[in-house]
């Protein structure tokens, strides 16, 4: 195991396995211990330290915490324990970069400031190749990866730590430049001496160093640049080294010792022949469309030349290295210098190219050859970048894996003194692409993204014409249309299909669209012989084995999922994980784009993706997979139940008739403004039907007969709200209809034939309802218990009126009243009074509804905060007002105003406010009226 604090800190397994804690504070913790490796630190400094110097009061007990997560992390000879009044993390040295940073400047003699340093004696030092401090204080530097502890989570810790660190690199830099300058092999450090001294513009030692090396490069034009740009910005005048080192580039007689013949510059180190590679793959005389994406792409090189590295993303297959490529080409003469390009392989299935091995090719096409090629990836890169700055190249890096094999391929970074110079800067451009979306290349190179979509529906005909006979795409336009839909517009998809077609002429279009809709895993299923080259699932296939196994875990499971939009609930639920533990698996999905995060917290899912994770699920353990869909529907069964007011399942005769109102009444009921929280109820079912749907004919074809009728009946409330009501509540309910018949339950039967009653009711087919709310009263007679029978001849009697057949809605209602006195229920008789009651407002009979109104309210008065209460106290109000007794009306519907505020629903209060309004009017006091209107306004839009 290792630390690493030179740089990001990351803990790594066998020096590859990232482990880093993701906690800031734990990362803070784990990097103020390994500073102090061997040596207890004291509690309270190591809370000044997590918290930077502001902890919170449970700031000890959550060091603890913290603690107890590093235990379990920690492997491989590192020890966490606890000291006195402290913690100690044990382990070798060797193990945490920085300390053996400081052990190879230790052997070098380059030592922290306090101690004598070897560099104000260089007449004692060996003048030869033989120098033995040179390799030494090479390997020390090639630890850093970046400023010491950055995102180490605590700014104090960085503070404190990382300038003792910082101070004792330059030191060692500097050590290293005079060395190699003695041998005359200063062109070495040009680069890494840039980027340092870039970061250090007054720092005198190091331009020194960088002017000399410039110089021994043959660039005394750059060194007598960086002497000004120094020069111009030190507050005092310059030492006498750096006025010195000035000297000697602008042409007067240099002072640095000649080495001697023995040690001068070997082969390998002369500037290689100025080549221009071209190492761009053929232009691909198939690519069509593209062009707003190709100018976009010129705009974000141009935006990036001085930035950058520009980043091309998007899924497998949607053609973001023909995108690359064809700009390439059209761009190649903007980059006289060169064209480099290299195929890394990141998500190939042999594994990502090693970057040492794309180096070598790189400097081979630069003329770098023989001996004069560098053995080690740093020495490759180091020689790679300082050929390439200043040069007018590009360089395609195509198929990324991660930052970590991109960093040693990417040029340096334009100086910032470019403007000062009065010239504009030339260099290298690096374009890359990737599935992965490369956050830190994002942040640490500053990379601009470029996110790549499918192609559109005109170009997705452009190209199936140009892959098959124009004539067979214009025969079938509509299957043409289908076709590239269900390949999702992409154009690897697009062209397999294609290969497929053209290898069977005798089909039209249409079959193959087909075969697509029959087949689940269409064309994400590698096996078939005859598409051609490895499929859209092969490609999907690579970018999963990039997967940690929680997150290709999580892929397959998703695959039970029938929706197209996960949320983190959802895939918590499948995967037997918390929600922050799913979401967080969610997002390295989306980091491959086998998700996509439209809205915050909201996963889509493209069509052949959807069908490939279905291949993947189908191959998973039969258990495994009946757990995790066991697990699913009953997350959709709690998360329609909250929706729709039914806590829980619980026996059917814990469901009352006003929990089912909504899928029973007239189809004008999913146009009438919704309250806010029946509002965010029907936003949740428009962007869910689907799976909803999808999972009570996944429970029904599988035996799960319970779970797929209390689903359908659960979403009946949910549809008659929505936009899908009529597109997919038939399917559902019918479905739920058959798994209640199969279940042998009446009740079960006689609520499902219920909502299918709605449904036709809302179809304006009332006949039809009808028929079946005679079903369902037969079944409802059917069932034993005689509470759960009133609910189920409530909820028919509800569909007749709905149905507008209040001649025989009535009289069952009337019936329903006179059963429910004898059950001992005093809630279900008002709520069946206050059922008729309305009933009779509607028809008419304003006396009888009074008297019905009345008594549920006097019922009710033991439960003054009951919705029910508030209910019945608005029935007995709108029949006051229908009997021409508004005085008496606008003093109940306050009443019920005052009651309903208690209930913490705004659509309840808009109703109360609303009805005022009426009474109001017929008073004629307008002002007041339109007041309550506002009222009633602000409150539903609450």
């Amino acid at each position: 195991m290792r630390i690493d604090l030179l740089g990001a800190v990351t803990v790594r397994y066998d020096c590859s396995t990232a482990a880093t804690p993701s906690a800031p504070k734990r990362r803070a913790l784990l990097a103020a211990l390994a500073v102090e490796l061997d040596r207890v630190v004291p509690t309270d400094r190591l809370i000044e330290l997590v918290w930077d110097g502001n902890p919170p009061a449970t700031a000890r007990a959550a060091l603890q915490g913290h603690v107890a997560g590093l235990r379990r992390l920690l492997d491989g000879g590192l020890e966490l324990a606890t000291r006195g009044a402290g913690y100690v993390l044990s382990g070798d040295p060797e193990q945490v970069d920085a300390l053996r940073f400081e052990r190879l400047c230790d052997r070098a003699g380059v030592l922290l400031p306090g101690r004598p340093d070897p560099a104000a004696a260089p007449a004692d030092r060996a003048t030869g190749a033989d120098d033995p401090v040179l390799p030494l204080l090479r390997a020390a530097l090639d630890l850093w990866r970046g400023p010491a502890l950055t995102d180490c989570g605590s700014a104090l810790l960085r503070e404190q730590a990382a300038p003792r660190l910082t101070d004792l690199r330059l030191r060692a830099l500097d050590r290293l430049a005079e060395g190699l300058c003695r041998l005359d092999r200063g062109a070495e450090l040009v680069a890494e001496l840039f980027e340092t001294a870039a970061s250090h513009p007054t720092h005198q030692r190091l331009a020194v160093r960088l002017i000399d090396c410039l110089d021994q490069a043959g660039r005394r034009a750059e060194a007598r640049a960086w002497y000004e740009r120094v020069t111009a910005q030190l507050p005092t005048a310059p030492g006498p080294e750096l006025r010195l080192a000035g000297e000697r580039v602008a042409g007067r007689p240099a002072v640095l010792t000649t080495p001697r013949a023995e040690h001068r510059p070997p082969v390998a180190t002369a500037r290689p022949p100025h080549l221009v590679p071209s190492q761009l793959p053929r232009a691909n005389r198939r690519f069509v469309g593209r062009a707003a994406e190709l100018d976009r792409l010129d705009a974000a090189v141009a935006a990036g030349r001085e930035a950058g590295p520009v980043l091309v993303t998007g899924p497998a297959g949607v053609g973001k290295s023909s995108l690359v490529q064809s700009w390439a080409h059209r761009a190649a003469d903007r980059f006289p210098d060169g064209r480099l390009h290299a195929d890394l392989r990141g998500f190939d299935e042999s594994g990502p190219r090693d970057p040492a091995e794309v180096l070598a090719g790189f400097l081979t096409a630069l003329g770098v050859t023989g001996s004069a090629l560098p053995a080690s990836l740093d020495g490759r890169a180091r020689r790679f970048r300082e050929l390439v700055t200043g040069r007018r190249l590009l360089i395609v890096l195509d198929n990324a894996r991660s930052y970590e094999q991109l960093a040693p391929l990417l040029p340096d970074p334009p100086p910032e003194a470019g403007p000062e110079t009065g010239r504009a800067w030339v260099g290298p451009v690096t374009v890359i692409t990737s599935r992965s979306r490369l956050r830190d290349l994002l942040v640490h190179e500053g990379a601009t993204p470029f996110p790549l979509d499918a192609l559109t529906p005109a170009e997705s005909q452009e190209l199936l014409a140009r892959a098959l006979d124009p004539a067979r795409v214009t025969a079938e336009p509509l299957a043409a249309a289908e076709l590239a839909e269900r390949c999702d517009h992409l154009p690897l998809a697009l062209r397999l299909a294609a290969a497929r077609l053209g290898a069977r002429p005798d089909w039209a279009l249409e079959d193959l669209v087909a075969e697509f809709a029959e087949e689940p895993s269409g064309l994400a299923d590698p096996a078939r012989a005859d598409l051609g080259p490895p499929g859209f699932g092969a490609a999907l296939d690579l970018t999963c084995r990039t997967l940690a196994p929680a997150a290709a875990r999580l892929f397959a499971l998703l695959g039970l999922h029938p929706g197209a939009v996960i949320e983190p609930l959802a895939a918590a639920a499948l995967a037997e994980v918390p929600p922050a533990a799913a979401r967080g698996l969610l997002v390295q999905l989306d980091a491959v784009h086998l998700v996509e995060e439209g809205a915050p917290g909201l996963f889509a899912r493209r069509e052949l993706v959807r069908r490939h994770g279905a291949r993947l699920a189908a191959e998973l353990p039969a258990d495994q997979r009946a757990a995790a869909l066991d697990r699913l529907i009953e997350h959709y069964l709690n998360a329609t139940a909250a929706r729709v007011g039914r806590p829980g399942d619980g026996p059917p005769s814990a469901v009352g008739p006003s929990a089912v109102a909504p899928s029973v009444v007239g189809p004008s009921a999913g146009d009438r403004p919704l309250p806010p929280s029946a509002r965010r109820a029907a936003d949740w079912f428009d962007r869910e039907e689907p799976a909803v749907r999808g999972l009570v004919l996944r429970a029904e074809r599988h035996g799960r007969f319970a779970e797929a009728w209390r689903l359908a009946h659960r979403a009946g409330a949910l549809y008659a709200g929505s936009g899908h009501r009529r597109a997919g509540w038939w399917t559902t309910v019918e479905s739920g209809l058959r798994a209640a018949r199969a279940c042998a339950d009446p009740a079960a039967v006689a609520r499902l034939t219920t909502d299918l009653a709605a449904v036709l009711v809302d179809r304006r087919d009332v006949r039809a309802a009808l028929d079946h709310l005679d079903r369902a009263l037969t079944s409802a007679d059917q069932v034993g218990d005689p509470v759960e029978r009133h609910h189920c001849r409530v909820r028919i009697a509800a569909g007749l009126a709905g149905a507008g057949r209040p001649d025989r809605a009535l009289p069952l209602m009337a019936d329903i009243v006179a059963r429910a006195r004898s059950l001992a229920d005093d809630r279900l008789l008002a709520r069946a009074l206050d059922d008729l009651a309305g009933a009779q407002v509607a028809g008419g009979a304003l006396e009888a509804a009074l008297a019905h109104a009345d008594e549920a309210v006097r019922i009710l008065a033991a439960h003054p905060d009951a919705a029910e209460t508030v209910r019945a106290t608005h029935t007995r109000a709108e029949a006051l007002h229908a009997l021409g007794r508004h005085g008496d009306a606008l003093t109940t519907a306050r009443l019920a105003l005052v009651l309903g505020r208690t209930q913490a629903d705004p659509g309840v209060e808009a109703r109360s406010h609303t009805l005022m309004a009426t009474v109001l009017r017929a008073l004629g006091r307008t002002a007041e009226a339109a007041a309550e209107e506002r009222r009633a306004a602000a409150t539903a839009a609450r």
